[in-house]
């Protein structure tokens, strides 16, 4: 792979270009990482409104009706739903691992096996996080490269 970087102060707005023979897994995981630093997530504490930059967030999940963006030690609230966050956050590395919850798959340091077909994900921050059987299969193809 070559990288050719080009730095101009007459540029307006950073572009990256990808010229590829073919889009292989690592390619593809290179670039949903790239994704994570085009946008960033609003969150809120008390009164107050923060631009979260998206490769930050660790994961998202929804609690009686409201929904929470956890970094490595803050929690903030979002007003978004988890479904539009989904919806919003395809191509990238997170994916949604139960009803409720939405992880950053580049902070997930280890997954291992529980009872009833279930998973528990440990992420680089010490939480533990519970996968359901039903959202197994996608995980496995996410981190095996297969979908992002």
């Amino acid at each position: 792979m070559k990288l050719i970087v080009h730095q101009d102060l007459h540029i307006p707005e950073t572009e990256i270009v990808i010229n590829c023979a073919h889009m292989d897994a690592r390619l593809q995981h290179l670039i949903a990482f790239i994704r994570q630093y085009s946008f960033s997530l609003t969150g809120y504490q008390e009164d107050r409104e923060f631009a979260l930059p998206l490769e930050q967030i660790y994961y998202m999940d929804s609690v009686d009706a409201k929904t929470f963006l956890y970094m490595e030690k803050e929690v903030y609230s979002s007003r978004e739903t988890l479904s539009s966050l989904e919806e919003k956050l395809a191509h990238t590395p997170f994916i949604r691992i139960s009803k409720s919850c939405i992880v950053n798959t580049d902070h997930l340091v280890s997954v291992r096996p529980l009872f009833n077909h279930r998973l528990e994900a440990k992420l680089k921050n010490g939480e533990t996080l519970i996968i359901t059987r039903n959202y197994i299969e996608p995980l496995k193809n996410r981190l095996k490269g297969d979908s992002l």
